[in-house]
């Protein structure tokens, strides 16, 4: 029987019980983290007693044959008497999330694991009682080994807490909680994504992604993989050496049949890393499609490497131990919407003009300026020259009319009456009206 996920449970488990996520993740240059691998674990398909079914790894040291082997256990020679090991019981109760009553048959799997040999040493097994209850009595309990307890159900293998002995405690509680599944991965979503360049190899641009993914539903979300791809984690074109981690933050995957399962739950973040290189020459359009909606999303690049696009805006820089960055953010993109910007230059690059959105609408507006003035530069000339036009040509007419009246006094009065009316009708201004209408008055005054 393989024990190498279950071990790969508890190793996660145990390690990571005390973590959590931060709100913001920015995985540093060069980061590694376990390759994501999803094996499954057969159930046991034998009638099982009352009594805890005990299946030993041949490599653990034992006086007690193996299950499943013939004959007596090989002799040992005389010792001297020894204090008895210590021994612990370890039980629990199974319970579905929604309350709801557990199948018949149902089994808990207890597995020991040796933290100095570094394996699964021994695997339990007893029928969970109707009331959801189990229990494992006396069982060895050599210093520091770890115990956990496991419930295959709906093809989704669930775990308990692992807990350590100490030699103090003698008797550990462990539930486990099982879920309802679902194989809908839109329940799904991406929580925080984070794309980070690093162009140490000639001609190349290695790519990693970190993808925090959530669960807010009520199910356990099981997700169809061999191992060598995530359905809901899409790639760009042209990709090369694609690989996917499991970062050392994340909730851990539980096994599932064919794949793996997720969680639901506010305090489960999942943090998957995929990485993969694209040709590079200085340049490059990149497209990061999503099949899921994505909360924020964050470029990470060398300082010196520009980054263009209308989707992103300027998150300023920040300094690691060796390097700098420069950052990059969007937000609130929807499912099956795709990340689009260019990337130029190399590390080290001296920064230059760069023409973004900002500086384009700052152009612009100097530009709306600059005709703004120029239009009304021109009007201004336009309007003085026809006023000096207009004056020049009732300077001409006034001449020619005063040439015209001569000194009769009948017709300087008609000219009266016929500014008047003009001005009645609108036709002259006022204080034209006023300095015509004056002299033709001081006309007839000398006329007198």
């Amino acid at each position: 029987m393989k024990f190498r996920f279950n071990l790969l449970i508890i190793l996660l488990a145990f390690g990571l019980a005390a973590c959590s996520l931060a709100e913001d993740i920015t995985p540093p240059p060069g980061y590694s983290s376990p390759t994501l691998e999803a094996t499954t674990v057969p159930p046991t398909q034998t009638s099982l007693p009352a009594s805890p079914t005990r299946t030993t790894s041949p490599n653990a040291t034992s006086t007690e044959p193996v299950a499943g082997t013939t004959g007596e256990a090989t002799p040992q020679a005389e010792v001297s008497p020894t204090l008895q090991a210590d021994k612990v019981d370890i039980g629990g109760r199974v319970s579905l999330a929604t309350g709801g009553i557990l199948p018949g048959g149902t089994l808990a799997a207890l597995l020991v694991y040796n933290p100095t040999l570094g394996q699964v040493i021994e695997r339990l097994t007893v029928r969970v009682l109707a009331d959801g209850s189990y229990l494992f009595s006396d069982v060895q309990a050599p210093m520091s080994t770890i115990y956990m307890v496991t419930v295959d159900f709906n093809e989704v293998t669930y775990g308990s807490v692992p807990v350590q002995f100490d030699g103090t405690k003698f008797q550990f509680d462990l539930p486990v909680t099982l879920y309802e599944t679902t194989n809908d991965l839109n329940v799904l979503t991406i929580a925080q994504v984070h794309l980070q360049f690093d162009f140490s190899t000639a001609d190349k641009v290695q790519v990693m992604v970190l993808y925090v993914v959530t669960n807010p539903g009520e199910k356990a979300v099981v997700v169809s993989s061999d191992g060598s791809n995530v359905p809901f984690i899409l790639l760009p074109e042209n990709v090369e050496d694609v690989k996917y981690q499991l970062s050392q933050n994340s909730s851990s995957l539980l096994n599932a049949t064919n794949g793996f399962a997720m969680l639901p739950g506010a305090d489960k973040q999942y943090a998957i890393i995929t990485s993969f290189s694209l040709p590079y020459s200085r340049r490059l359009e990149f497209s990061q499609p999503f099949n899921l909606p994505v909360t924020s999303a964050t470029i990470i690049v060398p300082e010196g490497v520009k980054v263009r696009s209308d989707q992103l805006t300027d998150g300023g820089t920040q300094a690691s131990t060796d390097a700098t960055f420069h950052l990059y953010q969007s937000s609130n993109l929807a499912s099956g919407s795709t990340l689009t910007f260019t990337i130029s230059g190399m590390p080290g690059d001296k920064p230059g003009f760069v023409l973004d959105t900002r500086t384009w609408l700052m152009i612009g507006v100097a530009a709306v300026g600059l005709v703004l003035i120029g239009l009304g530069i021109f009007l201004f000339l336009r309007d003085r020259k026809l006023r000096k036009m207009e004056e020049d040509f009732e300077d001409e007419e006034e001449e020619s009319e005063e040439d015209a009246l001569g000194e009769d006094r009948d017709r300087i009065m008609d000219a009266i009456i016929a500014l008047d009316d003009q001005f009645k009708a609108g036709d002259i201004s006022k204080d034209g009206y006023k300095k015509r209408r004056d002299e033709l008055k001081d006309r007839l005054k000398k006329l007198a």
